[in-house]
């Protein structure tokens, strides 16, 4: 790889294309945080205003141009640069701050580009450091071949600095470059099989709220007398089962139109690849993304399937790197469509001495049962039955005995589909009625251990274990209180006793 032409230690501006970005976002705001009163001023701007209206309008307007004003300036008040050992940050139109980011915190660095980046040829770059809830630094546009500088050699200085002997230009190209092998590509052909076996009633959940929230607001912003009117239309109208059955199909098959489109959208293009210490992802029609992760700081690795993906015979792969809180989505790298061979060359390519596992099996205890039903089959039972009782109205029955035999029949199969598999080194756990979710923690990546009993455990002797990674956490539930103690004492054994890095 060629020296970087670039230099970064003067002060520098981003792309001029930064100031549309700019402008870009504070309308993706104004929409998001406003759209209600936009609405109203959309529908009344034909009826006469009174004077609050009018001064209420004018303070929109007002704000509005003002908040755009300042989104332009803070372009030519931003400044970025590197020092001998950070990454430094200069911002702020009245207020100035400067962000000094060193090197040997950042943990994350991501490049994005959406369709305005990609009309206007630059990138944006995401950089995360240890112990950040959000994204410590964004450069909103740059070109990308002076944002792929920037990155190799913040890189290229970060492992310099952590005492790895390596010259700078090979240490960038090998962070980045030198890919050994494409672990995993998808055709258009395998987004739609991922596309269909993705969550479809969650999608028309969306649809129904986003419908509602649209008609509800709309309503009001036309005054109270529209309710009314409406009321006495839906009154003339004879609604039968099949207008609903109709009503629900269309629901359903929009929603899965929606989910398959989003899905190609979102993984359009996807490139999975490995290099001999990390992992590169490269996915996105029209936000193009491209996320890369350490495997030293790779702390969980879970990959799940559905009735519909066990048919199709993939899997979704889930890889949390370090983050605090582990709740972060860029920390997170989100592989669909993978097969068994792929995900078994994932994680023995990021725990050691995979090949020397031998687990011992645990079950959950059967407790687990009579406590969630309680609270998932008794109270609807005793809801729904009064209802049925004080309104004389019977079809609240169905709902009274159907829920709580569904609640049931759910959580019998939870129960005993759950299994925890333990090892010298590794936790596995695999839970799921429908499908399964397969969850692998390497012990020395465990940051604290919590035990866990309610009322109605310690009177059965049971407890629920919380075992916290900087990536997230893994929840063993109702195990027998003496085996959660000797599963804490030999984890935390385990983790003090080992000189491993847990990043």
């Amino acid at each position: 790889m060629k020296k970087s032409s670039f230099s970064f230690e003067s002060p520098s501006r981003q792309s001029i294309s930064a100031i549309v970005v700019f402008i870009y976002n504070f309308l993706v705001r104004m929409l998001k945080g406003f759209w209600p009163v936009l609405l109203v001023l959309l529908f009344r701007s034909s009826q006469k205003q009174d004077t609050y209206e009018v001064w209420l309008n004018t303070f929109i307007l007002i704000g509005a141009g003002f908040s755009l004003v300042v989104s332009v300036i803070s372009y030519f008040r931003y400044f970025y640069h590197v020092e001998s050992d950070r990454l430094v940050i200069q911002q702020g139109v009245f207020n100035r701050s400067r962000i000094n980011l060193p090197f040997e915190r950042i943990q994350h660095i991501q490049v994005e580009q959406k369709v305005l980046h990609r009309l206007l040829q630059v990138v944006s770059i995401r950089i995360d450091s240890a112990g950040s809830q959000g994204s410590e630094i964004t450069i909103e546009a740059l070109e990308r071949e002076k944002a792929e500088a920037l990155r190799s050699y913040v890189l290229a200085q970060k492992k310099e600095k952590t005492s790895l002997e390596q010259d700078i230009s090979t240490t960038a190209e090998s962070d980045f470059e030198d890919i050994k092998s494409k672990v995993l590509t998808l055709s258009l052909a395998d987004l739609i099989r991922v596309g269909i076996s993705q969550n479809h009633l969650r999608m028309a959940g969306i649809i129904v709220g986003a419908v509602f929230g649209f008609v509800f607001t709309l309503a009001d912003s036309l005054g109270d007398g529209v309710w009314e009117e409406g009321y006495e239309r839906v009154q003339d109208f004879s609604l039968t089962f099949w207008f609903y059955f109709i009503l629900a199909f269309g629901l359903i098959a929009v929603a899965f139109v929606l989910t398959v489109l989003l899905t190609i959208a979102r993984y359009y293009g996807l490139i999975f690849s490995e290099s001999h210490d990390g992992f590169e992802l490269k996915a996105g029609l029209f936000n193009r993304r491209e996320t890369a992760l350490k495997k030293d700081k790779i702390q969980i690795i879970r990959w799940a399937n559905n009735p519909i993906r066990k048919l199709l015979g993939f899997y979704q792969l889930t890889i949390r790197q370090a983050n605090a809180g582990g709740l972060q989505r860029s920390k997170l790298m989100i592989i669909p469509g993978c097969k068994l061979p792929q995900i078994k060359d994932v994680v023995w390519s990021s725990f050691p001495n995979m090949d020397q596992v031998t687990y011992m099996n645990h079950r959950m205890d059967r407790a687990y049962i009579s406590w969630y039903f309680r609270f998932t089959g008794v109270l609807p039972l005793l809801v729904f039955g009064a209802l049925a009782y004080f309104l004389q109205s019977w079809q609240f029955l169905v709902p009274a005995l159907g829920i709580p035999f569904i609640s049931f029949f759910l959580l019998r199969a939870y129960c005993f589909n759950y299994e925890l598999l333990t090892d010298q080194n590794y936790l596995k756990t695999i839970k799921g009625v429908w499908g399964r979710t397969y969850s692998l923690l390497p012990i020395y990546k465990i940051q604290a251990v919590e035990v866990q009993q309610s009322y109605f455990q310690r009177k059965r002797g049971l407890a629920t274990l919380v075992l916290f990674t900087a990536g997230g956490s893994m929840v063993i539930p109702f195990i027998p209180q003496q085996k959660a103690g000797i599963l804490r004492d030999y984890v935390l054994y385990g983790v003090e006793s080992s000189t491993k890095a847990w990043m």
